[in-house]
């Protein structure tokens, strides 16, 4: 905890933040004299009257940024509940009398997860229009974002922690690491169900933050995640390996907050092994950013493919009996983590008997449906080319985004197969005249019966 400790004496639970005039005798009205006052009320436990000082301050000048500070600083003090060491061993697991792992957010009573929710709510007031200035140049910068950063991320991954409590999750379970890399559990997102807006928004909150000072909040992941992300990341390799999973949670908070209602289905039920957006193919796409099958959307029906970032990829040098010689560090690779960049994918266990594409082979017998074109991230930027192998054969009918999505939205909603009453509406023909797509691959009557199958499997 050493780490964090540090990291938080800089953040809430210091006084650091301000660096005093040294002068109280000025005029009312000048906003540093005014924040002197405010932190030496706040330094005496005076909260009431340094809120009075700091709002004096920014009725002054409303870019003073230690005055935004010493505001959301007395309020957090005055909240019931917010020990920022606290709030972090919360979310540490432990195993229960039965041997089930649980955490404190789980097992508190509703009084108090409400009384931590409604404080946080109340400092995030300050500090949201504190971060809304300082990231639009509208402060005088002597404090910034990522000088909070770390404070933020305790308090809006607390927010999240406990807007997944009510459906018994934890955050270990949204987010680990592997040998691959960081990844976040789709599966367990799609379970988290109403609440899954919501979440992502506090999370992309945090993802924010994690942006503006990776050192300092990936500390913070640390301690809250520490079984589960320290294992496989080495210590030079985990702020950037943060910022990717930071990148995937923002992109999916702005998809989530965006998407109409009648659509939300093809962007947020993964890795349910269903055609969610009517091209034939089954959960096709990778959570990454790009588009991966060549039909113009981006993320949508997506797989289970659980790693998310990989940052570094050492190529080495082998002999002749496969003995690593040296590493080839003019093939080293840092990857630019303004998206996700996923380096390769697992073949997932139930994805054996998935055929993604439909054209008749199934799981690591079809590699073209794990494999880029480009294997390099680096590579798929310079030829602005992120599809899989098995979409370079796929065919869409017409260039027209919103036609083409047009005809997906009829396909995807006609799901009943009983030939004696015409339905379904849309035939295997008409699906191929309509999107082509992966819908071009079904060769047989009973395959197109699959297609309705798998909506009514357990």
């Amino acid at each position: 905890m050493w780490s964090i400790a540090m990291a938080l004496s800089f953040g809430i639970a210091g006084c650091n933040l301000f660096h005093p005039t040294n002068s109280r005798d000025a005029e009312s009205d000048d906003p540093d004299a005014l924040t002197l006052d405010g932190y030496l009320e706040f330094q005496n436990s005076n909260f009431d009257s340094a809120r009075r000082f700091f709002n004096r301050a920014l009725d002054a000048d409303s870019g003073h940024s230690e005055a935004w500070i010493g505001l959301a600083k007395c309020v957090l003090s005055t909240q019931e509940g917010l020990n920022a060491f606290e709030l972090v061993s919360y979310t540490q697991e432990k195993k229960d009398e039965n041997g089930k792992t649980t955490n404190e957010f789980l097992e508190m009573p509703d009084e108090k997860a409400a009384t931590i929710s409604n404080g946080i709510d109340s400092v995030m007031v300050y500090l949201n229009q504190f971060i809304a200035r300082d990231t639009t140049d509208r402060t005088d910068k002597k404090i910034r974002f990522s000088d909070i950063a770390d404070s933020y991320t305790i308090l809006q991954l607390t927010k999240a922690a406990l807007r997944i409590r009510s459906a018994q999750t934890q955050l270990t379970s949204v987010v680990s690491t592997d040998n691959s890399g960081m990844m976040m559990n789709l599966t367990t997102l799609t379970d988290l169900g109403d609440s899954l807006k919501p979440f992502l928004k506090e999370m992309a909150a945090a993802a924010e933050a994690i942006k503006a000072s990776p050192e300092a909040a990936s500390e913070i992941i640390k301690a809250v995640l520490p079984d589960s992300t320290r294992k496989y990341i080495n210590e030079d390799d985990y702020a950037d390996v943060t910022v990717g999973l930071a990148n995937t949670v923002i992109q999916l908070n702005d998809r989530a907050q965006t998407t109409p209602d009648d659509r939300y289905d093809v962007f947020f039920r993964f890795a349910n092994i269903i055609d969610d957006d009517g091209d034939g193919c089954v959960d096709e796409e990778i959570l990454d950013g790009f588009d991966n099958d060549g039909d113009g959307e981006i993320d949508e029906d997506v797989r289970d493919n659980r790693v998310i970032v990989l940052v570094k990829n050492t190529f080495l040098i082998k002999d002749d009996e496969n003995k690593t010689i040296k590493a080839n560090d003019d093939k080293n690779k840092v990857y630019d983590l303004t998206k996700s960049q996923v380096d390769s994918l697992n073949i997932i266990e139930k994805y054996e008997t998935v055929d993604i594409d439909m054209n008749g082979k199934k799981g690591s017998n079809d590699y073209n449906e794990w494999h880029f074109i480009y294997r390099d991230p680096n590579e798929r930027e310079d030829n602005d080319n992120h599809l899989l192998k098995f979409a370079e054969k796929l065919k869409y009918q017409g260039k027209n985004l919103d036609k083409l999505i047009e005809a997906k939205e009829k396909i995807r909603k006609d799901t009943i197969y009983d030939p004696s009453k015409n339905l379904p509406k849309y035939n295997l023909k008409k699906r191929q005249e309509m999107v082509g797509g992966c819908w071009n691959n079904y060769k047989t009557e009973e395959d197109f019966k699959q297609w309705f199958q798998w909506r009514n499997a357990e």
